[in-house]
């Protein structure tokens, strides 16, 4: 794939549990069409979207690819942005279902090319693995919200040290920096994630997206710091000036913003944070500078501590994640030889044409 890729999540493994946008790829009312893909794993879902996305993107459509947080090498969605078209994976635990059958979205049932004789025979082992994958995605979250309890002793120590005069100030003039103009009609915001926690680690996509920005602001710092308000506050101004905005959720704290970015301004104002821990180019903001150090270092120890068991409960979490993604693996192999793959090719043809059609 090109660095010029628009890569996202439409879920994300959080505190929460599984934390689904995937109503977000693209607004019913706009959609041209919507295909819904049904199979179970290692059935092809994943090839067929990526082939697809690579065939539209060859004759100059535009593509965003939506990944899975839970194997990111895999897809759970494309969107053929200027087709308003999106096909997703359409399985546990994002099921979706048509909402306009027929008028617009669809059903493809993968099920159609498996050997469904042989697959029985391994009944009882595939509902044990599936049982355990459940089980340990229970423990993989149970652990996640035990890192968001910490995280938020972290933060609350940080936040009881803000000089909000300053913050206000800050947050005023970012936003008369970014908005020459006025309040008008109401845009629009896609709310998606752009960071995971996932079986191989803690990824994100939010470099790429930033190959397509001219201007970049970055907030810079701990937890408890508002960098999410700010976010917020910006999203809110960007809207009433009707500019659409794309809203990527803090993966640890998912009703949060980490980053905002407004496409017509190709302008993105990001979060270099304690999930991250990245630098990034652009326009540096220092949230430190707006802390009160004489009440920080009153608590210094206690935020080291609180920051160490955070990311000791996070990198198990994580540790589990990969246990439930070699779980998904074993299940693959009662599939994967018993499908007929010439035949699932043939679904590539079916759906261009389906596509064609709804234009």
């Amino acid at each position: 794939m090109s660095i010029k890729d628009k890569r996202f999540f439409l879920g994300g493994n959080t505190p929460l549990g599984f934390y689904s946008f995937f109503h977000e790829i693209i607004p019913l009312e706009k959609a041209n069409k919507i295909i819904c893909l049904k199979g179970g794993p290692g059935t092809g879902k994943s090839s067929i979207m990526k082939k697809l996305g690579e065939y539209y993107k060859s004759i100059n459509h535009e593509v965003e690819f939506y990944h899975c947080s839970s194997d990111s090498s895999s897809l759970d969605g494309i969107l053929i942005k200027d087709l308003k078209v999106a096909i997703l994976d359409g399985t546990a635990p994002h099921v979706v279902d048509p909402k306009v059958p027929g008028a617009v979205d669809e059903i493809i049932n993968l099920g159609e090319f498996w050997n469904e004789f042989e697959i029985r025979k391994n009944k009882d082992q595939i509902i044990n693995i599936k049982n355990s994958i459940s089980k340990t995605f229970d423990r993989a979250y149970k652990y996640l919200s035990a890192a968001k309890i910490i995280h938020d002793d972290w933060s609350n120590m940080n936040s009881d040290a803000l000089n909000y005069n300053k913050f206000n100030f800050l947050r005023e003039d970012l936003k008369n920096k970014i908005f020459k103009q006025p309040i008008s009609s109401l845009g629009t915001c896609k709310d998606l994630f752009i960071t995971a926690f996932t079986p191989t680690g803690i990824v994100t996509f939010i470099e790429d997206l930033l190959e397509q920005c001219e201007t970049t602001y970055v907030l810079n710092g701990p937890p408890g710091t508002s960098k999410d308000k700010i976010l917020e506050y910006l999203k809110d101004e960007a809207l009433k000036r009707g500019f659409n905005v794309e809203a990527f959720h803090n993966p640890i704290a998912p009703e949060e913003l980490e980053h905002i970015y407004i496409p017509a301004l190709k302008l993105a104002v990001i979060s270099s944070n304690e999930i991250n821990q990245t630098l990034y180019k652009g326009h540096q903001i220092y949230m430190e500078n707006y802390l009160n150090y004489d009440l920080i270092n009153c608590v210094n120890e206690k935020i080291i501590n609180s920051k160490d068991l955070f990311y000791t409960l996070l990198n198990k979490s994580l540790s589990i994640l990969t246990e439930a993604k070699k779980l998904h693996d074993d299940i693959e192999k009662y599939y994967i030889p018993n499908m007929d793959f010439q035949e699932l090719d043939k679904v590539h043809e079916v759906i261009i044409n389906k596509i064609t059609a709804s234009q």
